[in-house]
């Protein structure tokens, strides 16, 4: 259940965590610690729940894909694809898009009830007219052929009238399978997607060519068959590496992290790491396999870092990630953007109440989280408090649901100092120049 905070006197500066979880009030007032700088006043309390109720609008949005920008996604027979594309459709049709879903015409007799399985209510946004699911030969070879003109000319069509109709976007999955409506010519369906017809529109699609951003595409293809020297000109085709697209590869990011630490995605759930790092080193590129893996299983992941990381640098084209950005120069949460927040990093209390929102959220079945500031918060508030801080933290985080990794500049801190936060931990990795190391997991 989710934990709550109080104020135990209007005039204390003892911020008490209520956790409504098999514990004992003995233990509970052990872990209360005397902490000037964690009260929260009631003005401050409104404010935030105001801006951070905004960041959390709709709980069910995880895959932030933005106008224009379209999704490439690989898989096999190995994967579960239906996770993700539910996920692209449900999200779709729940914020007023318009969505057309293409499927191999072989899974005609199964995909209603993985949608319906994945929380998307076919029949009510059919009959509403705002989703179009069918087969790839229904709609590409009605009469046994495949005319690219007239492919195109149908899909003008229906974009135009997403836009006249009033829908905020015109959202596209197209799950081309093995191609195998094409009997495998995966070069025909590129040269029709790659089309010059697509970008000069006639008579009453004209307007169309003014809105490109109004259209948000995912294109997924089956690899089961398709040697590297292939699947390399496919990705390359399907324009794969451009600032605009996002590549979600399933069979490789399902388990990109836990792999690393020889675990499954189902051991990895639940586990809290304490990860000690080389600043030196490419330590960004393990975090970028967790956000990898937390997207191709359709599970959320907030990261803790500042504006100017590069953390967060290599992070913000991930689909799936929600940013709280640690800052100075603020000193009150400023909402940025739909996936950011800026939060005062002297302001622990604050920093605090945006952890518990993300663990108030029931519509998340797991939830990934990355503290990539704990040394800079050590500084910041002196060790004591940062210690007794990350109590407070790993004790809110005693859900099996929520997975998470703190970051630690082991270089960056006095030996003993270290060697206190490691004792919080049942799991500790560390990477340096030469890769990721396990240190201990329980």
């Amino acid at each position: 259940m989710p934990l709550k905070y109080r104020n135990v006197y209007d005039d204390s500066d003892i911020l008490i965590l209520e956790m409504h979880v098999s514990i004992t009030v003995e233990q509970l007032k052990r872990r209360v610690h005397k902490m000037p700088d964690f009260s929260i006043t009631d003005s401050l309390r409104r404010r935030w729940k105001r801006s951070i109720s905004s960041f959390r609008a709709k709980p069910k949005s995880l895959l932030n894909v933005g106008e224009g920008e379209q999704l490439v996604v690989t898989y096999t027979s190995a994967v579960d694809k239906m996770k993700i594309f539910s996920a692209f459709i449900r999200e779709g049709l729940e914020n007023g898009d318009l969505v057309d879903y293409g499927y191999p015409d072989e899974e005609s007799e199964t995909v209603r009830d993985k949608l319906k399985e994945y929380g998307v209510d076919v029949e009510k946004y059919e009959s509403e007219g705002s989703f179009f699911p069918g087969g790839l030969t229904e709609w590409y070879m009605p009469d046994g052929k495949f005319d690219k003109e007239r492919a195109i000319r149908r899909g003008l069509d229906l974009r135009a009238e997403a836009k006249r109709r009033g829908y905020k976007h015109f959202r596209s999955l197209e799950d081309l399978g093995d191609f195998s409506f094409l009997n495998g010519q995966w070069q025909v369906y590129v040269d029709y997607w790659n089309d010059s017809l697509w970008e000069t529109p006639l008579g009453a699609n004209i307007d169309i060519l003014d809105y490109s951003s109004f259209v948000i595409e995912l294109t997924a293809f089956n690899i089961e068959d398709i040697d590297e020297a292939q699947l390399a000109e496919m990705l390359k085709a399907f324009w794969v590496g451009s600032s605009y697209t996002i590549f979600i590869d399933l069979l490789e990011h399902t388990n990109a992290f836990s792999k690393l630490i020889d675990l499954s995605h189902r051991e990895l759930v639940g586990r809290k790491f304490l990860l000690e790092f080389d600043p030196a080193s490419d330590y960004e590129r393990v975090i970028d396999r967790l956000a990898k893996e937390a997207t191709a299983n359709v599970e959320p992941i907030f990261v803790f870092t500042s504006p100017t990381s590069s953390l967060h640098t290599s992070l913000v084209k991930q689909p799936i990630a929600k940013f709280f950005l640690l800052s100075n120069s603020v000193s009150t949460q400023e909402l940025t953007s739909e996936n950011e927040v800026v939060l005062p990093a002297k302001n622990p209390a604050l920093i605090l109440d945006a952890l518990n929102k993300i663990l108030e959220e029931r519509a998340y079945p797991n939830v990934f989280l990355v503290f990539d500031k704990l040394s800079e918060l050590i500084v910041l508030m002196g060790f004591d408090k940062a210690y007794k801080f990350l109590l407070y933290v790993l004790d809110m985080l005693f859900s099996k649901r929520t997975t998470a990794i703190f970051l630690l500049n082991a270089s960056a801190h006095e030996p003993q100092m270290t060697y206190r936060i490691r004792g919080l931990f049942r799991d500790l990795l560390a990477y340096n120049k030469d890769g990721l190391k396990v240190v201990k997991i329980s």
